[in-house]
């Protein structure tokens, strides 16, 4: 294929949700002879998972059979007992119990990205999706322009169909971003900033997810003698809703209920459901940390300090030092903690409107707050004149609810929904 040839499909993101639909893509192909045209496009150098907090002794929180693939088809190369038939470790595996390390789901994830046949271009990050319009004046196609963070060269690939699957973004509270740098960052870029800090004697954590109590755990597991500051907004850490009931907001049905819920209902329910997946820790974490609180209490020898009922209202940075004003939340009372380094663990958002979709606003509806109208299918709606199938795959939690976002739970039911209606659109006569 030329570069000037349209592709079927573009998918920019060959993270979880890219791999995931080229898996539903490459399965379709094994099984029916055909070969669909597509192109993937990632910003790094690799597909790897989270590599930054790849934590010694941290593990995945959903079963490793909601995998990228099994869910849609147990038999697909690309599923976790695939992975584990493949490297030799089915049988040691079976042994184990309980949910796979990070480290060896963060293998896997690499691993089911090599099984791709179809062309991966990393080192690509997608600046923008362009309408390319034709002599009747019909958006016929896609333009995807990217960049590689290397060189800063441009390159353009051309589809029919585009699947935006680039992530949700790290987010960083107002109070903090002026002070980003060096010893102010994001959970996200932890262990190359440790790497750069070295040795370090106070460290503050901001947060109370999964992400800030593995990071307290680990840094007083690799640091014996330094003083460890975790700051949370209310009690202490929460535990997930772990409910079996509660927990079937990640099967598929709940998306099509939720997906035909109202605009309040959907927010109501999605405020019921983030304490399932947000703002909380496992019980493993949960009880890491208290017996950890608890041996300090017991030596006389106090290493971590949890600061609860915390706010931060001011951060600077003085030489090597960071110094935090803090203010409790419920008697106002102010306090400093000074720290050498602060790491901000307070999640990832998802864009209101994909930035990279701009030049396609035109022929995009939407809703009262701005974002794109999405059908079940996860495809954007256009006006009359688009022929361009634009889907948000893992960009609509708001729409499709907490399982469709950045949860494995139903990555692949997600990619087979998405997979299913783009079938369906290249089966459609192209307009002249």
């Amino acid at each position: 294929m030329s570069a000037h040839d349209v592709h079927d499909l573009v998918v920019a993101g060959f993270g979880p949700s890219g791999i995931a639909l080229a898996a539903a893509v490459e399965d379709h192909d094994d099984a029916n002879g055909g070969v669909l045209s597509a192109r993937y496009l990632e910003k790094a150098g690799d597909s790897a998972w989270q590599p930054n907090l790849v934590l010694p002794g941290t593990d995945i929180q959903h079963h490793f059979l909601r995998d990228f693939a099994t869910p849609r088809d147990p038999r697909s190369r690309f599923g976790f007992p695939s992975y584990i038939h493949q490297t030799g470790r089915f049988y040691p595996f079976t042994l184990m119990g309980g949910y796979p390390s990070r480290l060896e789901w963060s293998d896997y994830v690499q691993w089911a990205a090599g099984q791709v046949r179809g062309q991966v271009d990393y080192h690509r990050e997608v600046l923008a999706v362009e309408p390319v319009v034709g002599d009747g004046g019909r958006v016929l196609s896609a333009r995807v322009v990217s960049r590689d963070p290397r060189d800063g060269s441009v390159h353009r690939v051309e589809g029919r169909n585009i699947a935006l699957a680039t992530g949700h973004v790290a987010y960083v509270p107002e109070v903090f971003q002026g002070a980003l740098g060096e010893r102010v960052f994001h959970a996200s870029q932890l262990l190359p900033k440790l790497a750069a800090l070295g040795s370090l004697d106070r460290v503050a954590v901001i947060g109370a997810g999964q992400t800030a109590g593995e990071i307290v755990l680990h840094l007083a597991g690799q640091n014996p003698d330094a003083h460890i500051h975790s700051l949370v907004r209310h009690a202490g850490f929460r535990m997930y809703e772990l409910g079996h009931f509660s927990n079937e907001v990640y099967f598929p049905d709940e998306t099509d209920y939720f997906y035909a819920l109202g605009d309040d209902e959907r927010e109501r329910a999605l405020n019921q459901a983030r304490a399932t997946n947000y703002a909380a820790v496992d019980p493993d974490v949960s009880t890491g940390l208290y017996q950890a609180v608890y041996q300090d209490r017991l030596t006389g020898r106090q290493r971590l300090h949890m600061h609860r009922r915390t706010d931060v209202r001011e951060v600077s940075v003085v030489g090597d030092a960071v110094r935090l004003e803090t203010e409790e939340v419920f008697t106002g009372e102010r306090g400093v903690i000074e720290a050498d380094a602060v790491i901000v663990c307070t999640g990832y958002r998802e864009p209101a409107f994909p930035r990279q979709l701009e030049s396609f606003k035109p022929y995009l509806k939407l809703d009262a707050q701005g974002r794109p109208e999405v059908t079940r299918a996860y495809r954007a709606e256009t006006t009359g004149d688009c022929e361009v199938g634009l889907y948000l795959d893992g960009l609509t939690e708001w729409r499709h609810g907490i399982g469709s976002a950045t949860s494995f739970s139903q990555m692949a039911a997600k990619a087979d929904t998405i997979h299913r209606d783009l079938r369906s659109r290249l089966r459609q006569p192209v307009a002249a």
